[in-house]
């Protein structure tokens, strides 16, 4: 199965330099990076956290950058059909793929080639982080900061995903945003509770950032 997407609002213009970074023909770590991690956002929402096991369901999937004039189209060759509703992609994992695009060309070209650069060091890991987060804008200067962070693991039994959805309702109750990884069990919890808990303060402005 070929399936084509039209770029989002939001989608940054590429370069020819950039797009031939992310293609299969360069059989580069980049481009193996950038297909695991669609891979995983396509497959958000799935039950298990074997990864070795989601990539062996899926070795047939691929995808490709096609430059456009005014852009670039995403190909999916066989993606989990989990990620569509009535032949659509759903929006927002669409909004997350463009961001994979945007993390790793902005990763690799800001840090790839600085071998001068200790990532063993806390230090430069928290700074490498932030300079991310602050070009993907997520950290704003004007706004009050009222990120929190959860993190735990996807194989936990029923009890404890109740209290992570507990968490996230409470946080969202107070205003608080939440940021998670993607994936079930402790990830999923704090999402859904605290998006219910905007819903019911009708905070408009507020966002769950995976």
């Amino acid at each position: 199965m070929r399936i084509v997407l039209s770029p989002l609002d939001g989608m940054n213009l590429l370069s020819q330099v950039e797009v031939k970074q992310l293609e299969k023909s360069s059989n580069s770590d980049l481009y193996k990076l950038f297909r695991s991690c669609a891979l995983a956002v396509l497959n958000v929402g799935s039950e298990t956290d074997d990864s070795a096991e989601i990539y062996n369901q899926y070795k047939d999937f691929d995808i490709h950058l096609i430059s456009k004039e005014r852009g670039i189209k995403i190909e999916l060759i066989n993606p989990p059909m989990s990620a569509f509703v009535d032949g659509k992609l759903i929006v927002g994992i669409q909004e997350h793929l463009q961001a994979v695009i945007r993390d790793i060309l902005f990763n690799a070209n800001k840090y790839q080639h600085q071998p001068s650069l200790n990532i063993s060091e806390s230090k430069q890991i928290t700074n490498n982080v932030f300079d991310m987060l602050r070009n993907a804008r997520v950290v704003q200067p004007i706004d009050a900061p009222n990120l929190v962070v959860c993190w735990g693991g996807h194989s936990i039994g029923p009890e404890e995903y109740d209290y992570t959805k507990e968490v996230g309702y409470q946080l969202g109750l107070r205003g608080l945003n939440i940021c998670t990884g993607c994936g079930p069990g402790a990830m999923k919890g704090p999402m859904k509770g605290a998006a219910l808990a905007h819903s019911k303060q009708r905070i408009k402005m507020a966002d769950t950032w995976v």
